[in-house]
Parts: structure tokens; C-alpha cells; sequence
């Protein structure tokens, strides 16, 4: 069993030398700033998405719903809440990003 173990440390360290990472910590460090990453532009794209459906910003569109006055449209009011949720979640990933990048 502690010969499986130090087999599996040395094909680590192998791993992690070869991908240039001098100790865990620089491992953690970059999944940290990938996973960040990724949540990130999960969001971004989902706020495209909504640009490209709309062709206007979010901005513009919260501000043509709350100004309608007649007719109500489900889906348009389902997707502000949807885009306010992706943008909100833009923006926090974005500064996790930020920070991140800048104390590392």
C-alpha cells in the first residue's frame, strides 16, 4: 500500500514538472484562475446570447420592459431576469479574474 502511494507521488511529480508547476500550490493557484476563467465566459456567452437575440444591451432591454405599458410579453421578461442572472454573474467572475491576477 505505501509502495502504491509513493509510485503515484512520483508519477505526480513527473506530471508536475513536466507542465512546468514547481509545487502544489502553483497547481492550485492556476485551477483556481482557469475555473474562474471558465465561469466567467460561461456567463459572458450566455449575455451575448441575449445581445445577439435582442440586438440591443442589457441596459436598453431592462429599460424597453420596464417602459412597456400594454402588453405583456412572458418570454422577454423571463429573459430579463435570465440575462440579469448572466450578467450579474459576468461581473462577479470577471472581478474574481481581475483579483486573482492581481495578487498572484
Amino acid at each position: 500500500m505505501k509502495n502504491l502511494k509513493i509510485e503515484k507521488n512520483k508519477i505526480l511529480d513527473k506530471i508536475l514538472e513536466a507542465l512546468n508547476y514547481h509545487n502544489e500550490k502553483d497547481v492550485v493557484v492556476d485551477l483556481a484562475i482557469l475555473s474562474a476563467s471558465t465561469k466567467y465566459a460561461e456567463f459572458s456567452e450566455e449575455c451575448q446570447r441575449f445581445e445577439q437575440k435582442y440586438g440591443i444591451g442589457y441596459n436598453e432591454f431592462e429599460e424597453k420592459i420596464s417602459h412597456k405599458e400594454y402588453k405583456e410579453d412572458f418570454e422577454e421578461e423571463d429573459d430579463l431576469m435570465a440575462w440579469k442572472f448572466a450578467k450579474d454573474g459576468s461581473d462577479f467572475w470577471s472581478k474574481r479574474v481581475e483579483e486573482l491576477k492581481r495578487v498572484l
